[in-house]
């Protein structure tokens, strides 16, 4: 169901990746050290969580915390990063819903 969830976002590849790096579901790809170094920042410098991280390049590249210490990847080469935001945003609780069951 996750596999499916992410596979149906049009022009976005999707990866979810676990607290620990590993692909948990989607074809996309992650970076997961430099999730993490990003998380350690936030806490060295205490401004608080990462909830969400945005790359602009030829690809637009969005990165949100997922519950349990999770991130959810979406990358496009079409879409505006604004709009990877907004599908990271709406399909989060789901995924953290479908993660907890």
């Amino acid at each position: 169901m996750l596999t499916r969830l992410l596979t149906n976002l049009d022009d976005i590849e999707a990866c979810l990746l676990s607290g620990e790096g590993h692909v948990i579901g989607g074809e996309g790809k992650g970076n997961f050290t430099l999730y993490h170094q990003a998380r350690r920042m936030a806490t060295t410098l205490q401004i608080g969580r990462v909830e969400e991280m945005w790359f602009e390049g030829e690809l637009t590249m969005v990165a949100t915390t997922i519950r349990g210490g999770a991130s959810l990847w979406l990358t496009s080469d079409v879409l505006p990063i604004g709009r990877l935001s907004h599908e990271a945003r709406t399909i989060r609780p789901v995924i953290e819903d479908l993660i907890e069951v």
